[in-house]
């Protein structure tokens, strides 16, 4: 009889797997996909050709925080730990989409008012509190605010919505979030005078490396190598250019690059920490949580709008973050976000 039950619910398993529905949350790699500003390009060589060796081989070379990626503690921690660290059950789990575009999103009063250019929306703690019964069932939350569909703009690694340090410390005091998943290139944008957005961006990250840029604080690797005072960048043509010392002079903000910093580094430094999934799209195929209608009220939780994630990096010895594969199983019946 014990056997009969066994399979009876292996056949259950099989036949909802069935009649599930996967999405694919990662952005493919490729050849001159935008990187974040300062980060090696991706690049992608043949090593064997058909024609000649009779079979194809490639190697390719690329940063490990490029396209859909996770940030491991080792990211911000010189003693913190690796992605390979973790074990395989750890990237699998329930999640959830809050929708958050028409309060801190693309579509928000907030986005669409005046703004100094370059200057990104604050998710603030109130804008999350109303999610908390979502916070405390699952521990994937990825967070919607429609930026995955500006990849490519100039802006799109400047002025994305952006944490607070405030907002990561209401993060952390989530035991059951194991992962944060959002749709920008990091925490916190870095803001630019707007004369280029992605030249001035790229300089700014790239001074902002420096080790008399970082605070106190913060624990650089014993493997850092400072940055040259003079960069190469792309020019919008085709062609290099040197960008001098005249060019960086312009005053680092340190408070909005520590705020970058600071963010990483609560969550990730959290024990068990955050892992931070950056980069995902797809996230409108979803079922999602929206805002309550009335300030003051909590969104109630539904297991219905819940799917099971897998996050695969790959398994790389020392990673401090590396692309990963990232798919969504909705629940037979599942109904994606309409909005």
């Amino acid at each position: 009889m014990e056997k009969r039950g066994e399979l009876k619910r292996t056949t259950a398993r099989a036949e909802e797997r069935a009649s599930s529905v996967w999405v694919d949350l990662t952005r493919p790699l490729r050849e001159g996909i935008p990187v974040y500003p300062g980060d090696p390009l991706f690049q992608a060589r043949p090593f064997a050709e058909h024609a000649t060796d009779g079979f194809r081989g490639t190697r390719w070379a690329f940063g490990s925080h490029t396209g859909t990626h996770l940030d491991a503690p080792f990211h911000y921690f010189v003693d913190g730990e690796t992605l390979d660290s973790f074990p395989v059950d750890f990237f699998v789990g329930d999640a959830a989409v809050l929708d958050l575009r028409s309060t801190v999103g693309v579509d928000s009063a907030r986005f669409a008012a005046p703004r100094s250019v370059g200057r990104p929306v604050l998710i603030e703690p109130s804008d999350l509190e109303p999610f908390e019964p979502i916070f405390d069932a699952v521990p994937f939350v990825f967070l919607r605010v429609g930026w995955a569909e500006r990849f490519g703009r100039a802006d799109f690694y400047n002025a994305f919505p952006s944490l607070t340090p405030e907002t990561a410390d209401w993060l952390a005091d989530f035991p059951k979030l194991r992962i944060l998943g959002l749709e920008t290139p990091s925490l916190v944008a870095f803001p630019t005078d707007g004369s280029n957005v992605s030249d001035a961006s790229a300089a700014d990250r790239l001074r902002s490396f420096d080790p008399e840029f970082l605070p106190d604080a913060f624990s650089a690797s014993p493997s850092f190598a400072p940055q040259e005072t003079k960069i190469s960048a792309e020019n919008g043509t085709g062609e290099s250019s040197v960008v001098d010392d005249a060019e960086l002079s312009a005053p680092l903000d340190e408070a909005e690059f520590c705020a970058d910093a600071e963010c990483h580094r609560i969550l990730l430094g959290r024990r068990p920490p955050i892992l931070l999934l950056e980069g995902l799209v797809a996230l409108e195929r979803l079922p999602a949580f929206a805002p309550p209608s009335a300030p003051g009220e909590r969104v109630e939780f539904d297991a219905a709008k819940t799917f099971e994630t897998t996050v695969f990096p790959l398994l790389i010895e020392w990673s401090d973050g590396c692309p990963a594969r990232v798919a969504a199983r909705l629940r037979a019946g599942a109904e994606p976000d309409k909005s």
